[in-house]
């Protein structure tokens, strides 16, 4: 019967399911040429994967439905996956959840809003973003930097000044210029926006209409300084996708997907994908599937794919895709893996849950305290351990962390974090040895029987300066070596080992503590730097509110008189319906 359904498959582009004998969807997948890909699972020569192997096994009958176009293609598969969740179809978790910025006219009017999901109509979509807060802070921004977004013609509805609205053209073309420079901008094409924006302001002035300068003066500032706030990665204007994996323990089924957007040199955003039903296969096939989806669901597409390995996947508008061995982009795909295995480690409901601990394992966790002291030739048994890692990009908002392990549990009552605040750039080693300096002022905190720091030889030479009495090891994530002795040759441990397992626990807190840390700090950052998106408030006001109120909220709840004392009537004016 199969044979019979392969020899009827069109040369097509479509979608396929493979259904068992009692009707149940296996898999949905696409294809360019549906013939060629379904027969594709049926040669002597097919080589799949064992997941592969036990769902051709269960095949009975095949259905397919032909489409115009690739895209057609992908986004049927994606809904239908979302619809039927086959068994042998990753799953991209709460994917429902995802937003989108969703730019439109409407009675000729440039409008932006967030929806879940697209639709076929003549708007303009961006994303999926997997943070709802942060793709609603940044429509707030976005109708600050352009007035026009903030208007209601319909409810006669002002956010603005009547008579600033009616500065910028309320013509069609005028409105769609709009759209494309907030298109523009989320697509971190900045300089092409400013550059936009100077000549029309050039334009302005030239015709001496001084106040509509003043309003696009505006936009410009507050454009300049966001993009003081976005990381620069590559010097070269690149538009890429990188995206790394980290594949959890097998009883959790999960495995999580990091990407890096970067556009125009710059790191736009960071977002974490988890997909379920992961356990049969290999990390090609889970990129291979998510690729495939999350593309299907999205109209930024990166001019450049980087991956950690090679794939096979169809996606038309990626025209070029790179592996690296090693340099920049190799090291940002490491940073990645280890960003979605954090993200993994947080987002279960107890550290100590999360997965099987090393303490509890054949050995009790005395015995494996025991091994570690005769392993390093300790003179007593560490009972506490403290381990230390830093968190930042590109040296920015750098964060170190201090987890504490008593008798081999985690004392989360004693983690410390320290801001960096003597080194500039991105310089591990110098931050380690800042903050372990600082730790040993601190005379009151109990001392430690073992120190352990998250790197390799370069960070423990660095910790060794600061503290020369106490037994310092540091353990690095590529081959998980041991240092423990400046110049000595790396200890490596069977993967197994309870002994390493429990270093590598206290290595991955230190790590999860510390850019938990920098997350609160980026955060942070973000909201005082609304602030700078204001205009009239300059810099030394903006210095002056924290100095004297501390924070966004704190500024927020201020009384009118405390305000006008402060920075004046005007200003507390711009301020109160800016941040309202």
């Amino acid at each position: 019967m199969l044979k019979k359904q392969l020899q009827k498959l069109p040369t097509l582009a479509g979608i396929y399911k493979f259904k068992n004998n009692q009707g149940n969807i296996l898999y949905i997948g696409k294809a360019k040429n549906l013939k060629n890909r379904v027969r594709s699972y049926f040669t002597a020569k097919a080589e799949l994967s064992p997941a592969k192997r036990l769902m051709v096994s269960q095949i009975s009958k095949i259905e397919y439905t032909v489409v115009t176009n690739e895209t057609e293609a992908q986004l049927l598969e994606s809904s239908l996956i979302k619809k039927h969740q086959p068994p042998y179809n990753i799953d991209l978790k709460d994917d429902k959840s995802w937003l989108y910025i969703k730019l439109y006219l409407e009675n000729n009017l440039p409008k932006i809003s967030t929806v879940r999901k697209l639709f076929k109509d003549k708007a303009k979509y961006l994303g999926p973003y997997t943070s709802a807060q942060a793709v609603r802070r940044t429509v707030r921004l976005l109708k600050k930097i352009f007035p026009q977004l903030s208007f209601d013609k319909k409810l006669q509805k002002y956010r603005l000044q009547k008579d600033q609205w009616n500065l910028a053209s309320q013509t069609k073309n005028a409105s769609q210029d709009v759209l494309k420079q907030v298109t523009a901008f989320l697509n971190g094409q900045n300089a092409q926006v400013l550059k936009n924006l100077k000549k029309r302001m050039s334009v302005l002035s030239g015709k001496k209409q001084y106040e509509k300068a003043s309003i696009v003066r505006d936009q410009i500032e507050s454009i300049q300084r966001i993009s003081e706030y976005q990381k620069v990665i590559f010097t070269q204007k690149e538009s890429q996708d990188l995206i790394s994996l980290f594949k959890s323990p097998a009883e959790y089924d999960l495995a999580i997907v990091n990407l890096f957007k970067i556009r125009e040199g710059k790191l736009l955003n960071q977002q974490n994908f988890t997909l379920k039903n992961v356990k049969f296969y290999s990390d090609k096939e889970l990129l291979e599937q998510f690729i495939n989806q999350y593309y299907s669901q999205t109209d930024d597409f990166p001019k450049k794919l980087i991956l950690p390995f090679e794939l096979n996947f169809e996606i038309e508008k990626i025209k070029k895709v790179l592996v690296p061995s090693k340099g920049k982009k190799k090291k940002l795909l490491e940073m990645g893996k280890t960003n979605a295995k954090q993200f993994f480690l947080m987002q279960q409901t107890s550290w100590q849950k999360d997965s099987k601990s090393a303490l509890s394992g054949s050995a009790s966790g005395g015995e494996n305290l025991k091994k570690l002291q005769l392993l390093l030739k300790l003179e007593k048994l560490p009972h506490r351990i403290e381990a230390y890692d830093i968190s930042n990009i590109q040296g920015k908002l750098a964060t170190g962390s201090m987890v504490v392990f008593i008798n081999g549990q985690p004392a989360k009552n004693e983690y410390r974090r320290f801001t960096i605040k003597t080194v500039t750039g991105p310089n591990d080693p110098a931050m380690i040895a800042e903050i372990i300096k600082r730790r040993f002022t601190h005379n009151n905190w109990p001392m430690p029987d073992l120190i352990l720091i998250d790197g390799g030889q370069g960070q423990l030479n660095a910790a060794c300066k600061q503290c020369h009495d106490l037994p310092i090891i540091s353990l690095a994530k590529r081959q998980e070596e041991i240092y423990y002795k400046t110049g000595s040759k790396p200890l490596q441990l069977p993967l197994n080992s309870p002994v390493l397992q429990l270093l590598q626990r206290l290595r991955d807190e230190a790590h999860r503590f510390a850019i938990s840390g920098h997350r609160i700090k980026q955060q942070k950052s973000l909201k005082l730097s609304q602030l700078d998106e204001i205009p009239g408030i300059g810099p030394k006001t903006k210095k002056l509110l924290i100095k004297k109120l501390g924070s966004l909220t704190k500024i927020k709840d201020a009384k009118n008189n405390e305000l006008i004392d402060l920075i004046g009537k005007h200003k507390t004016k711009i301020l109160k319906s800016s941040l309202t």
